[in-house]
């Protein structure tokens, strides 16, 4: 359990901010109705009996009433893309005089292409100031994530040497690049919002082949890249992070998950916020000269992971799974999970919806594709290190796979999402 405190001083001054506050009673409120009182808030050891505050609360509250400024001090208003919870967090955001974050990751970058949906739609103003703020000269091309060929065209007039994006949408800009520029040409591709899988980060590499690939970590909640690769990291391609503090007060693993207590944004402070996010500390530090904590992915629950039935089923497996047929059946696909009863056997459906446009149009042939993806699925996706889908559906842990080719995966977002249950529907 990772309990790392970065600025005392400053957490017990977010803590008078936030009790003494005229604008919101928000978390005064919250602390007085589990029975703690100012003193016991400002004594540091008393730090873990604070109350969390979850995404859950952020939903349910109506942003007005958790706005710890002026309403005429807001500097913009941001919202989360609901990939998690099917419910958008709605955020104010305040000014902020330095994000301590470096775009350019210390390579020696110049023009960053950025597809990436947060920075594209909330964002953009403030990574503009980050790139001002940076230890290098570095102009932001804000290109359009929804329009991958002209983003492509972009890239190839503005010769950009970098990219921000997530890992799905730089799968996808490959084959617009092609058509206007040299891919060789690109020196960093910076990403997130979304798990780098093995099989994602095979892929990148071979099709950025000069790029450093970097994976951070940030949140629409937060409002900035909190954690990031120093260049061993990079340079190793490991999913590893350190911690970007300030402007992080503490940061927190509570049984996995990420607590984080951060005061940038003075509209909306976060004071031990459970991110919903899976990460576990590395027992060996990094070689560089960062003497923080090193923290490495592990998952976002409901997202990369899921319970079913007392198994975890991990994306990392289904895209190994799918890998060796992608040629076949695209890269747009994912599952359904739906419960059903067979035999007064309370079981799992499992609904695979592949969004493939040509294969539609293969009617002739479209069964026996559909026979050959369940029966590659049946022996080579591994549910355990040594039980497959073949094995667990003769255990009747689940009851049967089904795939359907659709024009439109039936879940849509700016975020990759492989694993969707329905079972508490």
């Amino acid at each position: 359990m990772l309990k790392y405190i970065h600025d005392e001083d400053k957490i017990k001054k977010l803590i008078s901010e936030v009790w003494e506050n005229n604008h919101s009673s928000f978390y005064t409120k919250k602390y007085k109705d589990v029975g703690l009182n100012k003193e016991d808030l400002l004594n540091i050891k008393n730090f873990q009996k604070i109350p969390f505050l979850t995404r859950k609360e952020l939903e349910e509250v109506h942003p007005d009433e958790r706005l710890f400024i002026k309403p005429e001090e807001i500097s913009f208003v941001a919202y989360t893309s609901g990939t998690t919870s099917n419910n958008p967090v709605i955020t104010y955001f305040s000014d902020v005089d330095n994000y301590y974050f470096d775009p350019s990751l210390g390579l020696d970058v110049k023009k960053l292409l950025i597809t990436y949906p947060p920075l594209n739609k909330n964002f953009g103003h403030t990574f503009i100031q980050q790139c001002k703020q940076g230890n290098r000269k570095i102009t932001p091309i804000f290109a359009d994530y929804q329009n991958l060929p002209n983003s492509a065209f972009l890239a190839g007039k503005l010769e950009i040497d970098a990219i921000y994006a997530t890992p799905t949408i730089a799968s996808q800009l490959v084959e617009h690049i092609d058509k206007y520029y040299d891919r060789n040409k690109i020196k960093l591709l910076a990403l997130g919002s979304e798990t780098l899988t093995p099989a994602k980060r095979d892929f990148l590499k071979k099709a950025y082949p000069n790029a450093k690939i970097a994976n951070l970590y940030a949140s629409s909640e937060i409002g900035q890249f909190i954690l990031f690769p120093c260049k061993e990291i990079i340079k190793n391609g490991d999913n590893l992070f350190h911690l970007l503090a300030p402007p992080l007060l503490a940061t927190e693993i509570i049984d996995g998950e990420l607590v984080l207590t951060y005061a940038n944004n003075k509209a909306m402070p976060l004071i031990r916020y459970r991110t919903g996010d899976f990460f576990e500390e590395t027992k060996e530090p990094c070689s560089c000269s960062n003497k923080g904590p090193l923290l490495k992915w592990s998952g976002r629950k409901g997202v990369d992971k899921i319970r079913i039935n007392g198994l975890e089923i991990k994306v990392d497996d289904v895209e190994k799974a799918f890998q060796e047929i992608i040629s076949l059946i695209g890269d747009k696909y994912q599952i359904h999970f739906y419960s059903s009863t067979k035999d007064s056997i309370e079981t799992v459906d499992l609904v695979v919806e592949v969004e493939n446009k040509q294969l539609l149009e293969k009617s002739a042939l479209l069964e026996n594709i559909k026979t050959m993806v369940i029966n590659h699925l049946m022996n080579n996706w591994y549910l355990t290190p040594t039980v497959n889908l073949e094995e667990i559906i003769k255990r009747k842990i689940f009851s049967s796979i089904k795939i359907n080719i659709l024009e439109k995966l039936s879940f849509t977002g700016d975020k990759t999402k492989r694993l969707i249950t329905h079972l508490n529907d």
